[in-house]
């Protein structure tokens, strides 16, 4: 097993959604929205304003063979878009 960690724009909801159904039996995932970057949380301290919080992380465990179809489909995702999208992938010694 393995864990995706994808970190990625709102705007990219639609797409990352239909990518993780498309690989997934079944699509279970956390997601967390409004999250925030080292690089906006300094803009938030140098200007006093809040940032627009519009990204989101979803952690997903899976077997390798998915988490390997969904990666190349994300990094697709990214090289049509430019940005917008990260991945990191983690091994997953244990679940309780």
């Amino acid at each position: 097993m393995e864990t995706l960690f994808l970190i990625y724009h709102e705007s990219f909801e639609p797409d990352v959604t239909a990518i993780v159904e498309r690989h997934m039996v079944v699509s279970r995932y956390t997601r967390i929205d409004d999250v925030i970057g080292a690089r906006m949380v300094k803009r938030e301290e140098d200007t006093g304003e809040r940032s627009e919080r519009q990204n989101r992380v979803i952690l997903i465990v899976a077997e390798p063979s998915a988490i390997t179809g969904m990666l190349d489909a994300f990094k697709a995702l990214r090289d049509r878009e430019g940005h917008g999208i990260r991945a990191f992938v983690v091994p997953v010694s244990r679940v309780i």
